[in-house]
């Protein structure tokens, strides 16, 4: 499908517009401290990724054989699903930038290299146009920012107990729904190679299986960070 105005672009801009509003609203109206801000707006974000997640699960389940990965008819409606998550990305990019350049906060380097990785993946598969829903699916786990957006809540109303239920909540989600979806798919993404099912797709699942090697790195990393400070119970 070419990357036409209507088709592509005009969404494409729509959603970094929303995402980068979302930003901004929460930095002016709810917490003047641009770390925090940043953190309750990427919580709300993930509300619609979420959504997103779960709605490509139920509508690509049939094709779990094949790791969700499968080429999309033009007027899938995954694409502007696809498009908008992409969207967040390049609003995210673009909310960090402007922290290093109005506050003089470096972004995490690690969410850098998760957004890229992001970047790289989803570009390619809107390009391919293949494996919007395993894409899509990946949006499960951004109850991860949903957890940081209520411990920055916490700090912001100033109760302890807020705080530390969303640090061993996030602690809970990367062990217990972010790396197992990782690893899970990974072990589909194998098994299609094995089985056959990925015999006229083989670059898009070297793709994948490359980028959930990458991501199952990131939340080793972000574990190992979340046990230094908090405990399972």
């Amino acid at each position: 499908m070419p990357f036409g105005l209507t088709d592509t672009w005009l969404p494409l801009l729509a959603a970094t517009a929303f995402f980068v509003l979302l930003h901004m609203l929460a930095l002016v109206r709810l917490e003047p401290v641009y770390p925090r801000a940043f953190k309750l707006s990427r919580g709300a974000a993930a509300l619609v990724l979420t959504a997103l997640g779960i709605a490509a699960l139920v509508g690509g389940f049939s094709h779990w054989q094949e790791a969700f990965l499968y080429r999309h008819q033009p007027g899938d409606w995954m694409r502007l699903g696809l498009l908008t998550v992409y969207g967040h990305l390049l609003a995210d990019f673009i909310w960090m930038g402007w922290g290093k350049w109005h506050y003089g906060i470096s972004p995490r380097k690690d969410l850098i290299l998760h957004h890229g990785l992001g970047v790289v993946g989803f570009g390619a598969a809107l390009v391919l146009e293949v494996g919007y829903a395993f894409a899509l699916l990946t949006m499960i786990t951004e109850l991860l920012p949903l957890t940081t957006g209520v411990n920055a809540w916490g700090k912001r109303i100033a109760i302890p107990r807020v705080v530390d239920v969303a640090d061993r909540a996030r602690l809970h989600v990367l062990a217990w729904l972010r790396l197992p979806l990782w690893v899970g798919l990974f072990v589909l993404v194998v098994l299609a190679l094995l089985s056959g099912h990925a015999d006229r797709l083989q670059f898009a699942y070297y793709v994948a299986g490359s980028g959930l090697v990458g991501l199952i790195g990131l939340d080793c990393y972000w574990i190992g960070k979340c046990r230094q400070s908090v405990d399972f119970y």
